[in-house]
């Protein structure tokens, strides 16, 4: 099982190291404008799972218009949140995919930024490590904090619950929490 998770981590590595490479220099400044993309990983655990993830961020000019400016909510940014990963237990591992809107809003002059999201979540195994989550089509919910500096580098936390929001008749959600390394480009 080791093998695989090692393998796997090795995928998304070299998926991020890719992303780096053909990426242009971020010259946003911390109180400039917001930064148009991001790609990092993420790992983490709880409920039993330990989670590697590669996410990727953009803008989402269309849903900043038609609802954050609509609502006054200027100092908030619209993005798409985008997760290729893999839960792993003690049991078989789980694939992960997921997309969907968050937002984002930067405090002060910090570097710092909050983040909330709901993302629609597709799980290749919906039973696994002792948990019947009841089927594949799941929902993920997140709330996080991350430290982006001019210069492109992302460190944050992030903690996520992930449900059927009561699709299927079992429905126990998976809590997980996890660190990122990320690139604003």
């Amino acid at each position: 099982m080791r093998r695989r998770i090692g393998g796997w981590l090795g995928v998304l590595t070299l998926g991020v190291v890719a992303s780096l490479v053909m990426a242009t220099p971020a010259t946003a400044q911390t109180q400039g404008p917001p930064l148009m993309r991001e790609t990092g990983l993420r790992s983490g655990g709880g409920d039993g799972f330990d989670t590697f993830e590669f996410y990727y961020r953009q803008s989402a000019p269309g849903l900043q218009a038609a609802v954050l400016d609509r609502l006054g909510l200027k100092r908030w940014d619209a993005r798409w949140d985008m997760v290729l990963g893999i839960w792993s237990g003690d049991h078989r591992d789980t694939a992960v995919a997921a997309i969907g809107p968050a937002v984002e809003r930067r405090l002060a002059r910090s570097g710092l930024r909050f983040s909330l999201g709901l993302q629609p979540t597709l799980l290749s195994r919906h039973d696994g490590n002792g948990k019947d989550l009841g089927g594949p089509l799941q929902f993920t919910s997140h709330v996080g904090i991350a430290w982006a500096p001019a210069g492109g580098l992302v460190l944050g936390l992030r903690m996520q619950h992930t449900s059927n929001a009561r699709l299927y008749d079992s429905n126990p959600g998976v809590d997980i929490a996890a660190v990122e390394i990320g690139y604003a480009f």
